[in-house]
């Protein structure tokens, strides 16, 4: 493995391409005065910014030689612990997961697959009925108010970037 990069050893190199990605969507959030163009270019961002978690996931999979394909947290918590091994990194993303940045970004990614429900439940059937009918056209027409802005996601962009630059720099060769 002598001469190969630390991106294209532990395959940094799909981390940093959602980070940039998500960059890019938050340009062009910024740059239309269409609301359901911002509304599209911010659920990108999100999506890709999610994927920056799920790619650095994999990252670490590879850094600590774990042979998995689509590894979570825990599941790499549990490969370590199985050879009395901790991660720190982990751990530091378990706890941003559970309140922190990172818990908002999931937060975020979570709604943006699923339509936000009707305020009032209690709604007749036949209402119901019709909006299952509409659902596209009622998700792109509800308010976006769940959704964060570009800024809030440029700066969630930023402490991710700031996060996976402070844990790269303690992953070191063991």
């Amino acid at each position: 493995m002598a001469g190969k990069t630390r991106v294209a050893k532990y395959q940094a190199d799909r981390t940093n391409q959602k980070l940039y990605f998500c960059r890019l969507a938050c340009q062009a959030a910024g740059n239309t005065s269409d609301k359901q163009l911002y509304q599209a270019h911010c659920e990108t961002a999100i999506f890709h910014l999610y994927g920056t978690f799920v790619a650095f996931t994999q990252e670490l999979g590879h850094f600590y030689g774990l042979n998995m394909t689509a590894p979570t947290l825990d599941d790499i918590a549990q490969a370590l612990a199985a050879r009395t091994q901790v991660s720190p990194e982990v751990q530091r993303l378990q706890q941003l997961q559970e309140q922190g940045f990172l818990a908002n970004i999931e937060r975020a990614y979570q709604r943006c697959l699923y339509a936000v429900l009707p305020e009032d439940t209690a709604t007749e059937s036949s209402v119901m009925e019709t909006q299952a009918k509409d659902l596209i056209v009622n998700v792109v027409t509800l308010s976006n108010q769940w959704l964060p802005d570009e800024a809030t996601i440029r700066e969630w962009r930023q402490q991710s970037l700031e996060l996976i630059e402070q844990l790269r720099a303690g992953m070191v060769e063991f």
